[in-house]
């Protein structure tokens, strides 16, 4: 009977995590409990959500500076807008980014390499250097850069979170299960120590962004 206790905690604690990425909560405690989640927000669990979203914005800023695919001088305007769409536990909020009043032309779409397709506004691609925009996407890009960013993050929070429970001793890296995971993560079966567990994405990952997780190994306990 404890052992079964105890993997029904891990995977009700799993739940939560997973949940945390899919699901968007209202963001104060009274809210919360008017929705009817059984798990009201609290203070502590929203203090955590802001210093995440800071990590995950000095992650972020860092990958755009090192891309190279943006202009220096509009990168701090750029992430000061992407922290305007923040909202604690509710999806990221990338497309902030993209307004604008004023949108791109087929004409100037052709002239800088762009999809014609695509509906740009000139505020979102002044950000970058013109000379690159013929070898990206750039609205896949900043959201793909910002999504490896959250996880990157949210998997470190998870690790801690594991370490703290004290009997959760090994875990798996669990791929989303799609199309879109990397062949890298696919071949990849190892069962780790939780105090010697590699950083994700795993070297040769294929993916534009890893979208593995950390979970922990529950069969271990029974």
């Amino acid at each position: 009977m404890p052992y079964l206790f105890i993997a029904i905690m891990i995977a009700a604690i799993m739940a939560l995590f997973f949940a945390k990425r899919r699901k968007a909560l209202p963001t104060n405690v009274e809210a919360t409990y008017r929705a009817g989640y059984s798990i009201p927000v609290t203070d502590k669990m929203l203090e955590a959500e802001l210093q995440d979203n800071e990590e995950v914005m000095k992650l972020l800023e860092a990958r755009i500076i090192a891309s190279c695919f943006f202009r220096a001088e509009k990168i701090p305007e750029l992430v000061a807008k992407i922290r305007l769409g923040f909202s604690p536990f509710a999806r990221l909020n990338t497309k902030v980014a993209f307004e604008g009043n004023e949108v791109l032309t087929v004409e100037e779409k052709k002239s800088l390499g762009l999809n014609t397709r695509m509906k740009y506004s000139k505020a979102f691609i002044e950000y970058f250097d013109p000379t690159t925009l013929r070898n990206i996407e750039p609205k896949a890009l900043l959201e793909d850069m910002h999504l490896d960013a959250f996880h990157r993050v949210a998997r470190k929070r998870d690790l801690l979170k594991f370490r703290d429970l004290g009997f959760v001793k090994q875990v798996k890296i669990v791929p989303v299960g799609d199309e879109r995971d990397c062949d890298k993560i696919k071949r990849f079966k190892k069962i780790h120590d939780i105090g010697d567990v590699p950083e994700l994405p795993l070297p040769g990952c294929t993916a534009p962004y890893c979208r593995c997780m950390y979970e922990p190994v529950i069969s271990e306990l029974l």
